[in-house]
């Protein structure tokens, strides 16, 4: 019964609303599959009909957000593909040059090391890290900074601007 009343008002509406057969079909599908999980609300609203109809627009409008969702991944996803004309290539350097930096921070004292992956790699604040070591903030904040200036005289003097990129985006 009220499948009968209500599905050509849902179709016309969803139907105006997105130019879309198929769209405005499934839109009326999750419309009565939310009607029929939030059955037991239908009959305390105050004006039923008005509940209805606002599940109705509400799914309309859920259709959109996506939609525009979906819009903004794609773009991004172009875009980043267009910026990296061979991703594959991009993805094994990056690889490669997280390599190298693990390679070089292993170089570093055992004290600095430790501090630095907390610190840069887990993000871990310099307070916590001094609870954690039980040592002083001071203490963290100058390991900190030799490992942080020995990585930077490392990749200095390598020359390699790429390895120099990806350094940066970790200090």
């Amino acid at each position: 019964m009220v499948f009968d009343h209500y599905k050509e008002p849902f179709y016309a509406t969803a139907f105006k609303m997105t130019h879309s057969v198929d769209i405005a079909e499934e839109i009326v599908q999750e419309v009565f599959v939310t009607l029929w999980v939030k059955r037991n609300f239908i009959g305390a609203a105050k004006r039923p009909e008005g509940y209805v109809f606002t599940i109705l627009h509400n799914c309309i409008y859920s259709y959109f957000r996506k939609l525009v969702q979906e819009r903004q991944l794609k773009s991004k996803m172009e875009q980043e593909i267009e910026e990296n004309e061979n991703p594959i290539e991009t993805l094994l350097l990056e690889k490669e040059n997280r390599a190298i930096l693990e390679n070089v921070i292993s170089q570093l004292p055992p004290q600095q090391k430790l501090i630095y992956k907390l610190a840069k790699q887990e993000g871990i604040s310099r307070e916590e890290i001094a609870r954690k070591l039980n040592i002083s903030p001071n203490t963290v904040r100058n390991h900190l900074a030799s490992a942080v200036d020995y990585l930077r005289a490392y990749f200095k003097k390598s020359e390699s601007a790429i390895i120099w990129a990806v350094i940066l985006m970790h200090l």
